[in-house]
């Protein structure tokens, strides 16, 4: 991966594509394409993936776009989340296969693709391994199809396809809408909420259930450092190595917001899967220097840019 190489972000408007772009620049690459339905191309759409590739011809493809949400969407939307996602990365994958085969790309699936009961914590081999938690298993079975078609468009084409498996990401560009997003986003904007207008502040089910969340830019930083320097079909997990249960999430949110107010549980909602806690091994061996920061610190970065609150 060369600085002046075309490099496409697919997804570039959304909160893993635009760090990746912002760490791609501070490292220097600026022949960086980012097309977007503003522009009229639709990755659901076959002919417009392939006009794309026919055009432009990159070198590097960041295929990081998807259809995403929280519990509440994921699990209302179950066939939307497995056909847009599924349809997507195979139009990526065909269309590079067809007019760029010498491109590289890096697809990023999800740890939701793993099975619902793991060891703890989750090492790749647990891929395909047994039944997905029932609420986001639509996405599931897209991302995991995506990782089966890198793995085979590999071997029969000789694309040169990586695909790395992020855990919970928050941070800049997040999606805030209490009706889709995820648990992070929504907890830092209920309680943004609480504090300016004094919005109750309740939450799903019991909070036992234990969750990874990894800061987006050290998420871009190793998805960039995987394209320059990994070449091999085995998936890597992406993650912090340790989590907190979605109490202690919201006690370290009530010390930064120095709030001090009442917090109400709705337990009849949804706990979701009890523990996801990636095992990040295999990248450090690839990535030796990987450190994500704690999450105080990366909540702190996230309103200071998303919300202008320096806390």
């Amino acid at each position: 991966m060369n600085k002046d190489n075309k490099t496409v972000v697919f997804g570039g408007t959304g909160m893993l594509g635009s760090s990746i772009i912002r760490q791609l620049r501070k490292k220097g690459y600026d022949n960086i394409l980012f097309p977007s339905r503003k522009e009229g191309f639709d990755l659901l759409e076959r002919e417009s993936v392939e006009d794309f590739f026919k055009k432009e011809k990159p070198d590097n493809v960041f295929m990081v776009a998807g259809l995403v949400g929280g519990i509440l969407a994921n699990n209302s939307r179950q066939a939307d989340f497995l056909y847009q996602n599924a349809l997507m990365i195979l139009n990526v994958i065909e269309g590079l296969k067809n007019y760029s085969p010498k491109a590289k790309l890096l697809y990023t699936g999800s740890t939701c693709i793993y099975p619902k009961e793991n060891p703890q914590p989750i090492n790749e081999n647990r891929f395909m391994t047994g039944p997905l938690e029932e609420t986001n298993k639509g996405y599931a079975v897209a991302k995991g199809m995506g990782i089966i078609a890198c793995q085979l468009y590999r071997q029969q084409y000789g694309i040169n396809a990586v695909a790395a498996m992020p855990t919970n990401l928050y941070g800049p560009n997040d999606n805030y809408d209490l009706n889709n997003s995820h648990f992070i986003a929504a907890m830092i904007q209920k309680f943004v909420n609480a504090q300016r207008d004094g919005t109750e502040l309740v939450f799903w089910g019991s909070g036992k259930p234990r969750r990874e969340a990894l800061y987006v830019d050290d998420c871009a930083d190793a998805c960039i450092y995987l394209m320059e320097n990994y070449d091999k079909p085995e998936i890597v997990n992406i993650g912090t190595g340790f989590d907190y249960s979605i109490r202690e999430y919201i006690e370290i949110a009530e010390k930064v917001f120095e709030f001090d107010g009442e917090i109400k549980w709705d337990k009849s909602k949804p706990d979701g899967m009890y523990e996801k806690r990636t095992d990040i091994a295999y990248l450090k061996s690839i990535m030796p220097e990987y450190n994500p920061r704690p999450f105080e610190d990366g909540l702190r970065e996230v309103l200071k840019i998303d919300f202008g609150v320096e806390v």
